[in-house]
């Protein structure tokens, strides 16, 4: 009888558990879309990445990107600048699509890196902060064509940074 009562106990622990786990709200924060808007991203990091551009490009000249690294928390976050444009144009974090959904490949190097990876090659964002770094496309992806690009960040779970949105670059004639 003892051991009935201590099983059910358990039984019932657990379901109640399993319920408040359930019942926990998602962590969610506003990001500001291309356009300017505001649209809700859920992350369990909460260190956001978001790409920008000002276009249209010449086809012939550098596609400058910014990747900005956002802190929309009250904490202080830190990511690794593994599979970032942090280390330089060493990893494929971008996902590059031309305009009728062909993936560009990448063409730049691949590091090879130590796991862990080591303190030193974290970088710290401050609360409400962000931190930021310019790469030109051109130098990993080859841009033959006139046309619209859209360009994802694909690399949070390295780094430990959301995805953000994507976005889309006009390359002209």
């Amino acid at each position: 009888m003892t051991l009935f009562k201590s099983a059910k106990s358990c039984i019932l622990a657990l379901i109640a558990l399993a319920s408040f786990a359930c019942s926990q709200p998602s962590k969610k924060n506003t990001l500001p879309a291309q356009d300017g808007a505001v649209q809700p991203v859920t992350a369990d990091t909460m260190l956001i990445a978001v790409l920008r551009a000002k276009g249209p490009f010449p086809l012939q000249a550098e596609i400058p990107i910014t990747f900005r690294v956002v802190n929309p928390t009250g904490d202080t976050l830190r990511f690794t600048q593994y599979h970032t444009p942090f280390e330089g144009i060493v990893s494929n974090f971008l996902t590059v699509m031309d305009e009728h959904g062909y993936e560009i490949a990448y063409q730049g190097p691949m590091a090879k890196r130590i796991m862990p990876p080591p303190t030193n090659s974290y970088h710290t964002v401050a609360p409400g902060m962000s931190d930021s770094i310019s790469f030109d496309l051109k130098k990993a992806y080859t841009i033959e064509k006139p046309g619209l690009y859209t360009l994802q960040y694909n690399s949070g779970t390295i780094s430990g940074m959301a995805n953000g949105q994507p976005i889309q670059i006009e390359v002209q004639e």
